[in-house]
């Protein structure tokens, strides 16, 4: 058969599989409906709907990417979802089965029965191309396809892309990682982590049934990265996941105040959480005398020390105190029923309801354990320093104390300017209260930047298992815990470190300039290792108006059709934002809107996990300038690019960057 009548085969393969996808779906809508009208089988109902819903054929993106031969009689296509024929036929397999992980982890080493890897390549949705590698005795190990580099290197625009079709065997490893582990993953820049983290997650709600029940939970830095990555999960058809940023978990609607970063950085201390609990739990109060129950006849007394008993494993366990109230009312209600019995009363089931809500039990539990709010227990501690003293004696220095302390009092708790710190510590006291809605497994992005109380905040709203993400280069908050050994302490659960060092999106040009940065940010971190070689991927240009520059590099930027951004200076953002629309250029916060930007201008604050085929870096000076992450938020600029990176600059580069060949606007590179 020549190429061409492969191709056209491999083509007729594809209408076959979508003609099967549609019967498919078709037929679990009438099971649901048939389903629907028995009695019990309301679950059948809810997996059938599921299922449906997952055969979708919105027709965009490929039914299967590749193929694998060898281990069965017939070749087994793999895709985005499971696709059978009318006779329960597997016409394309799920990329999550077992059957899948060898098109990903086959190798020439390790053939796994594989005797040939097919990769399809396709335009849009129409297949217009096929790449083999034979998998046999003498075949040579290879590099990275020609497909997988040309999909890594498809122009890229709006949300982050799902890379089902590209995933490296020690990616895959770490996706199919078991749900029990707890997962912490330390990747240099284009290795792939977050994407990584997200297919976990689709891997584990395949797996495991009760996921979709519970939920899984994804978690970002903000609100630009969280829409950024937010289309990926429901593009491998699941739609049981809940993305949220940091902030977002603990968000009031009310516009935040701001602590400067040593306050900050005392708020987020692991040491908060034990002065917020002794601020919860010293409000206990033990009755001085008797409690008389009067709503039974003979009256019930209990004393104080009965009072005790009933409290005691409730505080020694830290039951949530709105549990802990109705554990306490429900004791004091068998207690009152035992002795009523030993004098000869017997209670109904009727009376002892009723005396749930008696008066004089529910004064009892108010006294014990009286009703607050959790933001007038802050309001409290940051207003009041005696009441800050008992709770903190032991645990935080007078000079600690005094610097929590608010200079200027609010009128009211209600009135009080919450900033993103004290948000997280109301959350742990409300955690103390009552317990928050909880996931099945949470996926942390960027977990290198969380303070302690961030890390247990987010843990609090795990059922189960995380898989936490990030790269301690990129560590840019003063609160940030510091070693991923120190992050594992503050999790409650046994975890594992894996890491992953090649870079495959960010080509080895680019690395090399990132990595002369990791002495002086990480020097414990292995430099990231690049798959991939671009010429003329980077070109920095000294001259002496940047932004006339800019506005060049962007008009020549037209010509192609890659996404362009353009990382900054914060500070710099608004009168960059003004020039380059005097200039005609229109720019957009990234993902800040539905639509898909040419040009997205990024203040570096805000850069990170974020990708462009090509970024223009303006300025790496003023960057380093920012502060002591200054260095640290100049790597993360650097490392946006998936193709080419532009550096523009009039002031003298940081002496710790080495950028390579320079050019002046003379002798601009030709695009």
């Amino acid at each position: 058969m020549t190429a061409e009548q492969e191709l056209q085969s491999e083509r007729d393969y594809l209408d076959h599989a979508h003609v099967c996808l549609k019967q498919s779906r078709e037929q679990l809508r009438e099971l649901a409906e048939r389903a629907r009208n028995r009695a019990g089988d309301e679950l059948m109902v809810e997996w059938l709907e599921w299922r449906a819903d997952q055969l979708r054929d919105a027709n965009s993106s490929p039914l299967f990417f590749g193929r694998i031969d060898g281990p069965e009689p017939k070749p087994c296509y793999i895709g985005r979802r499971y696709v059978s024929d009318e006779r329960d036929e597997p016409v394309v397999i799920d990329w999550r089965t077992d059957m899948a992980s060898r098109f990903y982890r086959a190798s020439p080493s390790n053939r796994m029965e594989v005797t040939l890897r097919r990769r399809f390549g396709f335009d849009g949705t129409v297949l217009t191309s096929f790449d083999d590698e034979p998998l046999t005795e003498d075949t040579v190990e290879a590099g990275l396809s020609r497909l997988v580099i040309a999909e890594i290197e498809r122009s890229h625009y709006g949300p982050m892309r799902d890379i089902v079709a590209t995933i490296q065997p020690d990616q895959d490893e770490i996706v199919r990682t078991e749900l029990a582990s707890t997962l912490i993953v330390q990747g240099g820049p284009g290795t792939g982590k977050t994407a990584v983290g997200l297919h976990r997650a689709a891997y584990l709600l395949y797996e495991h049934s009760r996921l979709r029940r519970e939920g899984v939970l994804v978690v970002g830095p903000n609100d630009t990265f969280v829409r950024y990555i937010s289309r990926v999960l429901p593009t491998l058809g699941e739609s049981h996941v809940v993305h949220s940023s940091v902030d977002g978990l603990v968000a009031d609607g009310k516009k935040p105040g701001a602590d400067e970063p040593e306050v900050a950085t005392l708020k987020g201390d692991a040491r908060m959480a034990e002065v917020l609990r002794r601020a919860v739990w010293g409000g206990l109060a033990l009755p001085a005398e008797d409690v008389v129950v009067r709503e039974t006849s003979p009256y019930v007394r209990i004393p104080p020390y009965v009072v005790a008993e009933l409290c005691e494993d409730l505080v020694a366990r830290q039951v949530p105190l709105t549990r802990a109230r109705e554990h306490l009312t429900e004791r004091a209600v068998s207690y009152v029923r035992r002795n009523l019995e030993e004098r000869g009363h017997a209670l109904t089931d009727g009376e002892a309801r009723r005396l749930i809500r008696a008066k004089s039990l529910r004064d009892l539990v108010s006294s014990v354990w009286p009703v607050v709010k959790p933001a007038q227990v802050l309001f409290t501690l940051l207003t009041d320093a005696d009441a800050l003293n008992r709770a903190a004696d032991g645990v935080l220095t007078a000079e600690e104390q005094s610097l929590l302390l608010w200079p200027t009092i609010p009128a009211s708790a209600g009135r009080a300017r919450w900033s993103p710190a004290d948000r997280f510590l109301i959350d742990e006291i409300t955690g103390l209260m009552t317990p928050p809605d909880r996931y099945g497994h949470v996926v942390i992005d960027e977990a290198q930047d969380l303070s302690p109380i961030q890390l247990r905040s987010i843990m609090r709203r795990c059922l189960g298992s995380a898989t936490l993400l990030g790269d301690m280069a990129q560590r840019t908050t003063p609160w940030a815990v510091g070693s991923w050994e120190a992050v594992a302490a503050h999790l409650g659960s046994t975890t594992d470190l894996v890491r992953l060092t090649t870079s495959f999106r960010v080509p080895r040009e680019i690395i090399a300039v990132a990595n002369a940065l990791l002495p002086f940010i990480a020097d414990d971190l292995p430099p990231t290792v690049s798959g991939r070689h671009v010429p003329g991927a980077l070109v920095t240009v000294e001259c002496e108006d940047v932004l006339a520059e800019l506005v060049y590099v962007l008009r020549a930027a037209e010509q192609l059709p890659d996404s362009v951004g353009v990382v900054l200076d914060d500070r710099r953002f608004t009168a960059v934002r003004k020039h380059l629309a005097k200039a005609g250029i229109d720019t957009g916060l990234p993902h800040e809107d539905d639509a898909d930007h040419k040009v997205s201008l990024v203040p570096v604050g805000l850069a990170k996990g974020l990708e462009f085929d090509h970024v223009v870096v303006l300025e790496p000076a003023e960057i380093t300038a920012i502060g002591e992450d200054g260095l640290r938020l100049l790597y993360i600029a650097l490392t946006r690019a998936i193709s080419r990176l532009t550096v523009l600059h009039a002031d003298p580069l940081p002496t710790q960057l080495n950028p390579g060949e320079s050019r002046s606007p003379a002798h601009r590179m030709s695009v």
